[in-house]
């Protein structure tokens, strides 16, 4: 079995999925207008996302991930617990229009980016095959061990090592491109080995149980996952049987876990030990866990189900962006602070060593939703919203026809310059995993986080593989002797490079 990584959607078999959908909640009770609009957000979802290109491209990807978390899958789990599509929420008109509007906005921007389209990107064709295996090792090694290295230049080593782990995705790098080796080493036979196993293992302990990160925990899987579907990896019958296993007990079991744990230790700074005694504790007794997890979620913003449904409520963003669209409506506009307020927090601390802390985001807006004065100190409500209901809080149409499709132009257009097909490269399938993030819940401002921190993070992963990670490599595996051990000529573009051959 290969998972698929689709470069396009069939059109008619969106609309037989659309019609069916549609017949179902017209059965259900739900309103013509939101039914109607819920089938012109699915068939506009499909041409930007095949116009875009599919996976293979950022903008297909943000496609992807914008339409189907915030809006397809929860349309299609409310239709099958039987639910009008319109239920629970405060102002169900709005809302399915912002949505509907907000795709539409977002197909403009494609079709324009599409027009500025470059081949290949700027950081395509650096890394060569024979430095790939040196490369994971060396991105592994340092990724683990960088911050206590940096920490070994004393008082002098601050500025760099808060440097180091803002820009530190070096783990899931290497495992990304341990993968893409593997599999092109082994024929497409094996797609693991004992150094992937390892630093998975290592994240997925450290960052995701102890550190309660659902991030952490679903990173390695995503990044396992990703080269094995863009390089047409076969996967056993016993290898599909254990992955869904596994996503059955993460989504089941560990999502709840790293909710509920985050507030589990009472104190404000609990020590490792704390953390370790109180991880073990919950992981002895899931179902304990999940049951209080539960409990403690009962009565958030954004019930969109009757009844609790567990993680399903994390997979749509429709009933959670509705409260904050009906709190617009009732006069609370916020302007365009989130979008300067995300400008400014571009500058580093060392030309502004007195930059205030951010402000607007999740957690302001749901004391607004609250009708709470905002506490800063308070960090207990932030919840998550999508881009719509962030453009629509901004300047409410004007938000969602022309703010947001303007950042998403420039969104579209650098990163297509910048990393041009996200297949080729390993940096291009972590710029896909951060995307499965931020497109559905970064909002607005967190693209804007995306273009300049996230970008600074996927040219420094880059520049480190191919140039410095060889380099720390050779602690594990020995200087390699089939060439010199530094190497920093610049690697020039693959069909650059053919041109050469042929030409000699």
């Amino acid at each position: 079995m290969r998972i698929p990584f689709p470069e396009r959607i069939p059109i008619n078999r969106v609309a037989l999925f659309a019609a069916a959908l549609f017949a179902v909640q017209q059965f259900e009770g739900t309103p013509l207008y939101f039914s109607a609009s819920s089938v012109a957000f699915l068939l506009i979802a499909t041409l930007a996302f095949n116009t875009a290109g599919g996976l293979t491209r950022t903008a297909g990807v943000y496609v992807f991930f914008y339409s189907m978390m915030d809006v397809v899958i929860g349309l299609f789990y409310k239709a099958y617990l039987g639910e009008p599509a319109d239920s629970n929420l405060l102002d169900p008109h709005t809302t399915i229009l912002a949505f509907l509007g907000s795709i539409t906005s977002m197909f403009a921007a494609v079709i324009v980016s599409r027009r500025f389209a470059r081949r290949p990107g700027v950081l395509q064709n650096i890394l060569i095959d024979a430095n790939m295996y040196r490369a994971s090792v060396g991105c592994i090694v340092f990724g683990i061990a960088g911050g206590f290295i940096i920490s070994l230049l004393g008082s002098g080593g601050n500025a760099l090592l808060s440097a180091f782990t803002q820009l530190d995705q070096l783990i899931p790098l290497g495992i990304i491109v341990g993968v893409m080796h593997e599999i092109r080493r082994s024929g497409g036979t094996r797609s693991t080995n004992m150094t992937i196993a390892l630093a998975a293992g290592f994240y997925f302990l450290y960052w995701g149980l102890l550190g309660y990160s659902k991030q952490g925990m679903l990173e390695p899987v995503v990044c396992w996952a990703l080269p094995v579907c863009v390089m047409r990896y076969r996967l056993s019958r016993l290898q599909v049987v254990l992955g869904l296993c596994g996503v059955f007990i993460l989504f089941y079991y560990l999502v709840p876990y790293s909710q509920y744990g985050r507030n589990a230790n009472q104190d404000e700074n609990p020590t490792f030990g704390q953390k370790l005694q109180t991880s073990i504790d919950l992981l002895e007794h899931p179902n304990r866990t999940r049951q209080k997890y539960l409990e403690a979620t009962a009565g958030n913003v954004g019930g969109y189900y009757n009844s609790p449904q567990g993680f399903w409520n994390r997979l749509q963003f429709i009933s959670i962006d509705d409260s904050l669209i009906n709190v617009t409506d009732q006069g609370k506009v916020v302007g365009l602070g989130p979008l300067k307020e995300g400008l400014l927090n571009t500058v580093p601390h060392i030309i502004w060593p007195g930059k205030p802390p951010p402000r607007y985001g999740g957690n302001y807006y749901t004391h607004e939703i609250n009708n709470q004065p905002f506490d800063e100190g308070d960090t207990t409500t932030g919840i998550s919203f999508s881009p719509t209901a962030e453009a629509y809080h901004v300047a409410k149409w004007v938000g969602i026809f022309v703010v947001a499709p303007l950042i998403w132009l420039v969104l579209f257009i650098f990163y297509d310059w910048l990393i041009g097909d996200i297949r080729a490269t390993p940096w291009g399938l972590l710029v896909f995993a951060q995307l499965s993030h931020t497109a559905p819940e970064g909002m607005l401002s967190g693209l804007i986080h995306f273009l300049t921190f996230d970008t600074e993070i996927f040219i420094f992963c880059a520049l480190f593989a191919t140039w410095v990670a060889p380099l720390f490599a050779i602690a594990v595996l020995g200087p390699d002797r089939r060439r010199p051990a530094i190497r920093f000529a610049f690697q020039a573009p693959l069909a650059h490079r053919q041109a050469t051959d042929e030409h000699a």
